[in-house]
């Protein structure tokens, strides 16, 4: 554990400390300045401390930052939403997405009146209890101690980008099934190959009649036309969405089609939404007007973040193959992963497997990358931001090339 700090949290235990942070850089206590490529995990897609969303904090502060009440800026937030995410009739508001993702379960299981949920390897629904299990030597297994059995026997794990074995388990099921969750694009393994696996899957909750629900809290806002679901013209039945939409403060919110609301009213189904912090001003307002700038200059961002993401990818992957390094770039959108080998990986078991061997050398990749004045997460994914420049990614380039001649050459 790190000296003057009591935390038991996640990541805490590591020596790093962030003073500060502005645009594309954060500062370390230390008052070292690195370049960011993780802006937590994908959420700042406007980088850190925008003075037009610092400028809507002060605002607000102002005016209250939680009232217990509904508020203005609530119901304009979720106009905005309808707006953006125009397939869904009603919104929920939640106080994170883990919280989101609990709550949509609780939903569907109501809905359907069943209770088995299915959820797909190397996904991340957050840190609620039924859905903390992923694959480990091809079991089951639990991604955190103090859980019990009996949630683990209602969660059927199915492997992603393995459609045939896939279809198989669900249809096996399929008369237990509640929902199907699944996070299209995964920030484990990000790319376009994974499009077609998404399509089918989808298209056997239609044909099966079973609820879908789709996790974009990591791609919704990200990827170019809001979300993965309208980039590929599906429609689920839920959907959830967090990290971006939130402006930087923390957000979970679960969007239902008509068929859903409908189906609550015919049934009265009373499912329990609430929350001390839901849908508060602060947030709202925020969120509001986060979208609002997104929405207005969506050609301007997504083009910079497509042009800076393809020439990533283009450069580092031609320097691996010039160099006759055994390293890829994979990328969905301007969400970006370091594959530490050229053979064909379809899923993060595959990947994990890669990693597991040389975690060493991979360590000492990333360290040396910090070093050198660019922040590399643990967790492996890069996230373009808006604040980035070419520069910047000129010079992240640079320094992975060295870190990759060094350790992997």
């Amino acid at each position: 554990m790190a000296k003057n700090s009591f935390l038991l949290n996640e990541g805490y235990a590591n020596s790093l400390r962030i003073k500060s942070a502005s645009k594309q850089y954060i500062i370390l206590k230390n008052r070292k300045k690195l370049i960011d490529t993780s802006f937590s995990s994908g959420v700042l897609l406007l980088g850190h401390a925008n003075q037009f969303i610092n400028n809507q904090i002060k605002k607000q502060i102002s005016n209250g930052i939680v009232y217990g009440l509904p508020s203005i800026s609530a119901d304009k937030y979720s106009i905005l939403l309808k707006k953006i995410f125009n397939n869904y009739s009603k919104f929920i508001m939640c106080s994170s997405g883990s919280e989101a993702n609990g709550k949509a379960l609780r939903l569907a299981r109501s809905i359907s009146n069943k209770e088995y949920i299915v959820m797909t390897t190397g996904s991340w629904h957050g840190s609620v209890d039924q859905l903390l299990f992923d694959e480990n030597d091809k079991k089951k297994s639990f991604l955190s101690n103090g859980l019990t059995n009996d949630i683990k026997k209602k969660i059927i794990l199915v492997p992603y980008n393995d459609y045939e074995k896939s279809k198989r388990i669900i249809e096996k099921f399929r008369s237990k099934i509640a929902l199907i969750m699944l996070e299209p694009i995964q920030q484990a393994l990000p790319s376009l190959y994974n499009e077609e696996y998404i399509k089918k899957v989808y298209n056997l909750s239609r044909k099966n009649n079973i609820l879908i629900c789709f996790d974009e809290m990591i791609t919704g806002m990200r990827v170019d036309k809001f979300s993965v679901q309208k980039k590929l013209n599906l429609r689920p039945d839920l959907s959830t969405f967090g990290k971006i939409v939130g402006g930087g403060f923390s957000v979970g919110i679960i969007a239902i089609t008509k068929k859903i609301e409908n189906e609550l009213k015919k049934n009265n189904k009373k499912v329990f939404f609430g929350g001390t912090f839901s849908a508060n001003p602060l947030v709202t307002q925020v969120g509001y007007q986060t979208l609002s700038y997104i929405y207005l200059n969506r050609k301007k961002i997504y083009s910079k973040l497509e042009k800076l993401s393809k020439y990533f990818e283009n450069r580092m992957n031609l320097f691996f193959k010039n160099n006759n390094i055994n390293i890829k770039i994979v990328r969905y959108n301007s969400i970006i992963r370091i594959i530490y080998s050229n053979k064909i990986v379809k899923n993060k078991t595959d990947r994990e497997i890669i990693e597991k061997k040389i975690k060493n050398k991979i360590k000492k990749f990333r360290n040396f990358v910090i070093s050198e004045g660019v922040f590399l997460s643990e967790r492996g994914a890069i996230f373009i931001s808006y604040s980035h420049s070419f520069r910047n990614l000129e010079y992240i380039t640079k320094t992975l090339e060295r870190a990759s001649k060094r350790y992997f050459g």
